[in-house]
Protein backbone atom coordinates (compact mmCIF):
# COMPACT_ATOMS: atom_id res chain seq x y z
CA UNK A 1 0.00 0.00 0.00
CA UNK A 2 2.73 2.45 1.17
CA UNK A 3 4.31 2.08 -2.59
CA UNK A 4 0.68 2.58 -3.78
CA UNK A 5 0.58 5.88 -2.05
CA UNK A 6 4.69 6.48 -3.17
CA UNK A 7 3.94 6.01 -6.83
CA UNK A 8 0.50 8.13 -7.13
CA UNK A 9 2.29 10.73 -4.85
CA UNK A 10 5.28 10.67 -7.34
CA UNK A 11 2.92 10.90 -10.33
CA UNK A 12 1.02 13.74 -9.03
CA UNK A 13 4.30 15.92 -8.59
CA UNK A 14 5.56 14.67 -11.73
CA UNK A 15 2.47 16.29 -13.71
CA UNK A 16 2.10 19.60 -11.13
CA UNK A 17 6.22 20.35 -12.40
CA UNK A 18 5.25 19.66 -15.75
CA UNK A 19 2.04 21.83 -15.99
CA UNK A 20 3.83 24.58 -13.71
CA UNK A 21 6.50 24.90 -15.98
CA UNK A 22 5.08 25.97 -18.70
CA UNK A 23 3.70 29.02 -18.37
CA UNK A 24 6.68 29.83 -15.86
CA UNK A 25 8.64 32.30 -18.08
CA UNK A 26 5.56 34.54 -17.67
CA UNK A 27 6.05 35.17 -14.00
CA UNK A 28 9.48 37.05 -14.52
CA UNK A 29 9.86 40.47 -13.63
CA UNK A 30 9.19 42.51 -17.01
CA UNK A 31 7.68 39.68 -18.93
CA UNK A 32 4.42 39.56 -18.59
CA UNK A 33 2.63 40.36 -21.67
CA UNK A 34 -0.17 43.55 -20.92
CA UNK A 35 -3.46 43.89 -23.05
CA UNK A 36 -3.31 48.30 -23.22
CA UNK A 37 -6.27 47.74 -25.55
CA UNK A 38 -9.68 45.94 -26.08
CA UNK A 39 -10.26 45.03 -29.35
CA UNK A 40 -13.41 44.80 -30.76
CA UNK A 41 -12.80 42.03 -33.55
CA UNK A 42 -15.53 42.01 -36.17
CA UNK A 43 -15.40 39.13 -39.06
CA UNK A 44 -14.90 39.30 -42.80
CA UNK A 45 -15.64 36.42 -44.48
CA UNK A 46 -14.30 35.47 -47.81
CA UNK A 47 -14.30 32.17 -49.93
CA UNK A 48 -11.37 30.69 -48.48
CA UNK A 49 -10.67 33.25 -44.73
CA UNK A 50 -12.33 34.37 -41.81
CA UNK A 51 -10.45 37.95 -41.30
CA UNK A 52 -10.57 39.18 -38.31
CA UNK A 53 -9.59 42.93 -37.91
CA UNK A 54 -11.30 45.51 -35.75
CA UNK A 55 -13.30 48.66 -36.87
CA UNK A 56 -10.84 51.02 -37.32
CA UNK A 57 -8.94 48.42 -39.51
CA UNK A 58 -11.85 47.63 -42.11
CA UNK A 59 -10.09 49.00 -45.11
CA UNK A 60 -6.97 47.55 -44.57
CA UNK A 61 -8.43 44.51 -43.74
CA UNK A 62 -10.41 44.35 -47.11
CA UNK A 63 -6.97 44.89 -49.04
CA UNK A 64 -5.50 41.95 -47.35
CA UNK A 65 -8.57 39.63 -47.79
CA UNK A 66 -8.02 40.28 -51.56
CA UNK A 67 -4.13 39.74 -51.04
CA UNK A 68 -5.00 36.91 -49.60
CA UNK A 69 -7.39 34.97 -51.32
CA UNK A 70 -4.66 35.73 -54.43
CA UNK A 71 -2.49 33.75 -52.42
CA UNK A 72 -4.49 30.65 -51.75
CA UNK A 73 -5.10 30.70 -55.47
CA UNK A 74 -1.37 30.91 -56.66
CA UNK A 75 -0.27 28.56 -53.75
CA UNK A 76 -3.28 26.03 -54.24
CA UNK A 77 -2.37 25.68 -57.62
CA UNK A 78 1.59 25.29 -57.13
CA UNK A 79 1.16 22.97 -54.20
CA UNK A 80 -1.86 20.91 -55.43
CA UNK A 81 -3.47 21.18 -52.27
CA UNK A 82 -6.72 23.04 -51.14
CA UNK A 83 -7.20 23.64 -47.19
CA UNK A 84 -9.76 21.55 -45.42
CA UNK A 85 -11.46 24.87 -43.73
CA UNK A 86 -11.42 28.00 -43.75
CA UNK A 87 -8.01 29.58 -42.93
CA UNK A 88 -8.26 32.17 -39.94
CA UNK A 89 -6.50 35.08 -40.33
CA UNK A 90 -6.20 37.80 -37.52
CA UNK A 91 -4.74 40.83 -38.60
CA UNK A 92 -3.46 44.00 -36.10
CA UNK A 93 -2.97 47.64 -37.09
CA UNK A 94 0.30 47.71 -35.73
CA UNK A 95 3.80 46.23 -34.59
CA UNK A 96 2.76 47.17 -30.36
CA UNK A 97 -0.73 46.23 -31.42
CA UNK A 98 0.23 42.86 -32.51
CA UNK A 99 2.81 42.39 -29.19
CA UNK A 100 -0.64 42.14 -27.30
CA UNK A 101 -2.35 39.31 -29.03
CA UNK A 102 -3.68 36.69 -27.06
CA UNK A 103 -3.88 34.66 -29.94
CA UNK A 104 -0.24 33.29 -28.89
CA UNK A 105 1.19 32.40 -25.77
CA UNK A 106 4.98 33.86 -26.07
CA UNK A 107 5.80 37.27 -26.24
CA UNK A 108 6.39 38.98 -29.73
CA UNK A 109 9.45 40.77 -30.20
CA UNK A 110 9.30 43.50 -33.05
CA UNK A 111 11.13 41.36 -35.53
CA UNK A 112 8.44 39.11 -35.76
CA UNK A 113 6.11 39.57 -38.92
CA UNK A 114 3.41 36.93 -38.06
CA UNK A 115 2.88 33.56 -36.97
CA UNK A 116 0.90 30.60 -38.40
CA UNK A 117 -0.15 28.00 -35.41
CA UNK A 118 0.17 24.94 -36.37
CA UNK A 119 -2.25 23.33 -34.37
CA UNK A 120 -5.24 25.84 -34.60
CA UNK A 121 -3.54 26.97 -37.82
CA UNK A 122 -4.09 30.41 -37.03
CA UNK A 123 -2.23 33.21 -39.04
CA UNK A 124 -1.88 36.18 -36.64
CA UNK A 125 0.12 39.12 -37.98
CA UNK A 126 0.17 43.34 -37.58
CA UNK A 127 -0.07 45.45 -41.33
CA UNK A 128 3.87 46.21 -42.32
CA UNK A 129 4.91 49.75 -42.91
CA UNK A 130 4.20 49.52 -46.72
CA UNK A 131 1.30 47.08 -48.61
CA UNK A 132 4.34 45.32 -50.46
CA UNK A 133 5.51 44.29 -47.05
CA UNK A 134 2.14 42.97 -45.79
CA UNK A 135 1.62 40.91 -49.30
CA UNK A 136 4.87 39.48 -48.56
CA UNK A 137 4.29 37.96 -44.94
CA UNK A 138 1.14 37.39 -45.86
CA UNK A 139 2.01 34.81 -48.25
CA UNK A 140 4.77 33.49 -45.95
CA UNK A 141 1.78 33.01 -43.34
CA UNK A 142 -0.47 31.28 -45.57
CA UNK A 143 2.72 28.77 -46.83
CA UNK A 144 2.62 27.92 -43.84
CA UNK A 145 -1.00 27.13 -43.33
CA UNK A 146 -0.85 24.85 -46.72
CA UNK A 147 2.38 22.93 -44.98
CA UNK A 148 0.47 22.37 -41.74
CA UNK A 149 -3.08 21.39 -43.58
CA UNK A 150 -0.55 19.31 -45.93
CA UNK A 151 1.40 17.66 -43.04
CA UNK A 152 -2.00 17.13 -41.02
CA UNK A 153 -3.67 15.78 -43.93
CA UNK A 154 -1.24 12.93 -45.24
CA UNK A 155 1.24 12.23 -42.54
CA UNK A 156 -0.94 12.73 -39.41
CA UNK A 157 2.24 15.11 -37.88
CA UNK A 158 4.48 17.88 -38.78
CA UNK A 159 8.37 16.44 -39.19
CA UNK A 160 9.50 18.57 -41.84
CA UNK A 161 12.58 20.43 -40.43
CA UNK A 162 12.90 24.28 -39.60
CA UNK A 163 14.95 24.96 -42.74
CA UNK A 164 12.52 22.84 -44.93
CA UNK A 165 9.51 24.78 -43.82
CA UNK A 166 10.56 28.42 -43.74
CA UNK A 167 12.94 28.22 -46.80
CA UNK A 168 9.97 26.94 -49.02
CA UNK A 169 7.51 29.69 -47.20
CA UNK A 170 10.48 32.06 -47.94
CA UNK A 171 10.84 31.02 -51.65
CA UNK A 172 6.89 31.00 -52.65
CA UNK A 173 6.66 34.46 -50.90
CA UNK A 174 9.44 36.09 -52.51
CA UNK A 175 10.81 34.26 -55.28
CA UNK A 176 13.94 33.54 -57.03
CA UNK A 177 14.90 37.02 -57.59
CA UNK A 178 15.87 36.77 -53.06
CA UNK A 179 19.32 36.61 -52.97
Amino acid sequence: MARIARVAFMAVVSVVTIAGNRDASAQHFGRNKVEYVNFDFQVLETEHFAVYYYPSEEVGARIASRFAERWYSRLSQVLGHDLTTRQPLILYGSQPEFAQTNVIAGLLGDGIGGVTESARRRIVMPFAPTLAETDRILGHEITHAFQFDMAKRYRGGFMWPLWAVEGLAQYLSLGASDP
